[in-house]
């Protein structure tokens, strides 16, 4: 792929006609030399070799030249380097609604990764977000299975381009960190086919020469990583070339899994590695062993790795082009949630703008775990907000307002009392996962913070409770946190304040904490009870830990003054998100909704900036003036804000997923259908994933999926629809004129919807095209939806239902222009 723009993407002429075509997967050439290298080498190779290979310990195999695998997670960047560009998580990614853009990072990923010495590039990741509880949904492509298949296919597009291996992730249904590891994942086969394998479906038709990565939990009964159907469907119904590798710890039988069709199985669990000599003894067929060893072969080949070896590491590889692309993708992911009179871009008169919030180096700019990428030295949101404000001589003073999502310094002692009146709390023991029976501990604890167990008499699994008093030294909001790694419970004069589980206390692979938040009024001098309950059941293997923090002192009143005296007021928030955690509530953590509202009432025009992994609630939504959404984006979020707000670009990014108007809303809001009971848990909603469910069931979304608003306005012109030429797709005109003032940039969206028969949801999304318009600018679109877009699984085959289609374009999934119809079949 081109590192530069096609000149129907970088210019589009007034009244001209412009085709949207189905995009990568239109390439799929096959590399028949690869084919016959891998072949001829397979030939030469002995059978412990073969094994050697399957096995991931290459240095047997030095003597026949096979370059050994050197991975890095590289979703959003390489995980664990420094000198390398921070790009916007996935999520983000997915919200530029951009496959030209999206194969650009694709290369610069590459790029990096081989300057840096690594070969096997484990992303992208086109997970599908199913629920907003999903704590790694920022590293999920979206809701919709188009949009992170062809943003999907163009990203390993790029990165294969560059001499690397790709391992594309996670297959399939993975959308819960709760039991990850061996929850059983209850999904109907049409589910399974036509949303969650379905982004696999595209990357591989475009880039069958690639590897991908199984998941963790169970399917249906069996380890995604040891199912021989799930395995099937991924090389004989997806036409996989290359090969499979399972997720680290994936799964309990690594022979298993090989036999099942795991291809790269050295990989697996730790403590249960194939030993050597493990895949010779007749545990599988030989001819399973060729075929693994085979298809890891072809992909070397074919993606260039024996011909174009890594250089010696690189010590610094991020380019200013890199740097310069990583500000392009956050601003064309940047999403303006709604603009009350013309709130933004900020306008000339401005003399004084306020920022309210973790706005400066305590800003997210990348989700915890695998896809973490080191910013190094960046602009943060502050420092790119006053550079550019000192061009237009605009004052911007600053004032914290709230920590956001860390955890809370520890409550002293001297805060603290027993029932008896002595410092600390009164602690209380027990031998098991709950609080009940006879104690096993009971003593005096001066505060609650640990990362071992307390005692050496407590069991493997325990808990605890801790009560007493806290007296407040001053009035008004008083934060707490809770870091567990377990299950706790604050309780505050018999409120409960503070409630949930973290698996552990920060992901190993860092870099933030995963505290739990809450907030309540308190009176200075006035003694409230404290309950805290803990249990380390939930807790990963062999750990445990609780720490309780506060904040004593609101810095609320502070903010309101600084945002009183200003003639605007951006207030920026977050909330964590990682690898091995999920989200309990919707709203954001902390004092940060009651922050929103104090500044609000002080100043009309409050600018709400949302570093979120996704959507949260807004009980603010109709007293603030402007909503953007900029979730993790990389080390130039703070660069490409500053150019959003005053007007430089057009916030260019739409919601790849549905932002639910409460908690109630959106799949996944059953205890059976998430966490799961029992072990397992039920995709009882089908097909109906994402703004399809919300059609499905008639729910009014807060904002929809693919909103997103510019600058500048857009009309939509008449809609033509047509069979293809040779009738082997369906083609869907449209013209889109910019009415505004100013050049911007419309995602134009194409939904279907298909017959009666077809027992299909209420509409699909089947093609969409981002656009840049000068004032005035008006262009024909054109899209081609191939057939098998439209297509439904039907007893074990996939079926174009013979009926009338209805096709719509417009700039979200609820504003649509009129339907257009088609007999098809």
């Amino acid at each position: 792929m081109n590192s530069h723009k096609p000149d129907s993407a970088s210019a589009v002429t007034a009244d001209t006609a412009h085709t949207a075509e189905p995009g990568p997967e239109v390439s799929t050439t096959l590399h028949p030399s690869a084919e016959d290298r891998a072949d001829a080498l397979l030939a030469c190779m002995t059978t412990n070799q073969k094994e050697s290979l399957v096995r991931a310990d290459f240095t047997p195999l030095k003597e026949l030249g096979i370059p050994a695998l050197t991975m890095v997670d590289a979703s959003a960047g390489l995980r664990g380097e420094q000198n390398v560009t921070a790009f916007p998580v996935p999520v983000a990614q997915a919200a530029t609604f951009d496959e030209e853009l999206a194969g650009r990072l694709g290369e610069a990923i590459g790029e990096e990764g081989h300057a840096k010495g690594y070969n096997n590039l484990l992303g992208p990741t086109v997970d599908l977000a199913r629920t907003w509880h999903f704590g790694r949904q920022a590293e999920t492509l979206g809701e919709d299975p188009l949009l992170a298949g062809r943003l999907g296919a163009a990203l390993t597009a790029g990165m294969q381009g560059r001499h690397v291996t790709a391992t594309v992730k996670h297959f399939a249904a993975y959308t819960q960190e709760a039991g990850r590891l061996s929850t059983d994942t209850f999904v109907s086969e049409r589910a399974l086919y036509e949303i969650y394998q379905a982004p696999f479906r595209h990357v591989v038709a475009a880039v069958p020469y690639t590897s991908v990565m199984l998941a963790y939990p169970k399917i249906n009964g069996t380890f995604a990583t040891q199912s021989p159907p799930l395995l099937s469907d991924l090389k004989d119904g997806l036409g996989l070339r290359g090969y499979t590798v399972p997720d680290f710890w994936a799964g309990d039988d690594q022979i298993a899994a090989v036999r099942a069709g795991m291809d790269l199985a050295g990989l697996g669990p730790v403590g249960v590695k194939i030993p050597a000599g493990g895949l010779t003894d007749g545990s599988i067929p030989a001819t399973r062993l060729d075929d693994a060893a085979r298809r890891i072969l072809v992909t070397l080949f074919a993606t260039g790795l024996f011909d174009h070896p890594v250089p010696e590491p690189a010590t610094d590889v991020s380019t200013a082009q890199h740097r310069a692309l990583a500000v392009e993708a956050a601003a064309s992911s940047t999403v303006l949630l709604t603009n009350r009179r013309g709130a933004l871009p900020l306008p000339s008169t401005l003399t004084s703008l306020a920022v309210i919030g973790p706005a400066d180096t305590d800003a997210f700019t990348g989700v915890s775990g695998s896809t973490y990428v080191d910013p190094g030295l960046w602009t943060t949101p502050l420092q790119a907000i006053r550079a550019r404000a000192n061009q237009e001589d605009v004052l911007v003073p600053q004032a914290q307002g709230s920590l956001g999502d860390l955890p809370l310094a520890v409550v002293p002692q001297t805060s603290l009392h027993t029932a008896d009146g002595s410092p600390g709390l009164d602690g209380t023991y027990y031998a098991g996962p709950d609080t009940s029976g006879t104690p096993v501990l009971r003593r005096t604890d001066a505060t609650v913070d640990f990362t071992v167990t307390p005692d050496e008499g407590l069991p493997e699994i325990w808990s605890a409770t801790w009560t007493g008093t806290l007296t407040p030294a001053a009035d008004g909001l008083h934060r707490f946190s809770l870091l567990p790694a377990g299950t706790a419970k604050l309780t505050i004069d018999g409120v409960t304040v503070v409630s949930g589980t973290r698996h552990c206390r920060r992901f190993f692979l860092g870099t933030y904490d995963y505290p739990l938040q809450g907030a309540i009024e308190l009176t200075a001098g006035h003694p409230v009870t404290v309950e805290l309950e803990y249990t380390n059941a939930t807790a990963d293997t062999h750990t445990c830990g609780l720490t309780l923090g506060w904040q004593p002192d609101s810095l609320i009143p502070a903010a309101v003054e600084t945002a009183r005296a200003a003639d605007a007021a951006v207030v920026v928030v977050n909330r964590i998100a990682g690898e091995d955690m999920d989200h309990h509530q919707l709203d954001l953590p902390g004092d940060q909704n009651q922050l929103i509202s104090a500044i609000a009432a002080a100043n009309p025009r409050t600018i709400v900036i949302l570093n979120t992994d996704g959507p949260v609630a807004m009980p603010w939504l109709d007293d603030v003036a402007a909503v953007l959404h900029t979730w993790y984006g990389g080390q130039g979020m703070g660069t490409a804000l500053a150019q959003v707000l005053f007007g430089d670009t057009d916030p260019a990014g739409r919601l790849p997923v549905t932002f639910p108007a409460a908690s109630s809303q959106g799949p996944g809001t059953a205890p059976a259908s998430y966490p799961g009971t029992g072990g397992a848990v039920s995709y009882d909603e089908g097909i109906a994933v994402g703004y399809r469910y919300y059609d499905a069931e008639g729910q009014q979304p807060l904002f929809p999926f693919g909103h997103g608003l510019s600058y500048t306005s857009f009309a939509y012109g008449s809609l033509a629809v047509a069979r293809g030429e040779h009738e082997t797709g369906t083609t869907v005109s449209v013209t889109l004129t910019n009415t505004g003032s100013r050049q911007g940039t419309e995602v134009v969206q194409t939904y279907a919807t298909l017959p009666e028969a077809a027992q299909a949801e209420p509409r699909r999304l089947v093609a969409f095209r981002k656009i840049p318009l000068k004032a005035g600018e008006s262009t024909r679109l054109t899209f081609t939806v191939p057939d098998q877009d439209l297509t439904v699984w039907d007893s074990g085959a996939w079926v174009l239902t013979p009926g009338t289609y209805g096709f719509a374009v417009g700039s979200s999934s609820r504003n649509l222009t009129a339907e257009q119809a088609v007999q098809l079949g």
